[in-house]
């Protein structure tokens, strides 16, 4: 017996919900697990924090739910931050959340894996630099894979997750290319 499976393939916009994925793009050297570890570490002292880690702390808005995200499970805080990034518009995420989506964008639009995606950086103008490059892909894919948003190559694992993100809880404004 020969069972078909229907494919949806999706093509992921460059902007979500009017934040462009190519701009304010500054990588950093911490991603969300590490710092959430340490938050954790120094009992949610803001200012025992690195410089680095802040900027992981701020780009994801940390502070709105530190408290809650210091008492619970570990499963329960992947559950938290999700429905946390999706409380935000996305011109209010910091560079290392919108990181997540530049990875997914450029793995189901141009491609998976790693080189296609510092060609991208570059080709995009995002920037020329290597190592800018290679910030972004590690924080970007380190963070979507810790949340269960990313697969291994940068592909999406959680559409719905996606989908949310891109059209909002209440705005169809822009919605996913079927």
């Amino acid at each position: 017996m020969n069972i078909k499976k229907d494919i949806i393939l999706y093509t992921l916009p460059d902007t979500i919900r009017g934040r462009s994925i190519h701009t304010n793009i500054i990588p950093t050297v911490c991603n969300l697990k590490n710092m959430l570890k340490k938050l954790s570490t120094v009992n949610g002292d803001y200012y025992q924090l690195k410089q680095w880690e802040k900027r992981s702390y701020q780009s994801y808005h940390i502070n709105n739910i530190k408290d809650k995200l210091l008492t619970i499970s570990d499963e329960e805080v992947i559950q938290l931050l999700k429905s946390h990034i999706l409380s935000f518009h996305p011109k209010e995420l910091g560079a290392s959340c919108v990181d997540i989506y530049l990875i997914a964008y450029v793995a189901e639009n141009y491609g998976p894996g790693k080189n296609i995606f510092l060609d991208y950086i570059k080709s995009s103008g995002i920037s020329e630099k290597d190592n800018t490059a290679q910030a972004i892909w590690q924080v970007g894919k380190g963070d979507g894979i810790y949340l269960g948003l990313l697969n291994e190559d940068g592909t999406v694992m959680d559409w719905s997750f996606f989908t949310t993100w891109i059209n909002g809880n209440n705005d169809n404004s822009e919605t996913l290319v079927y």
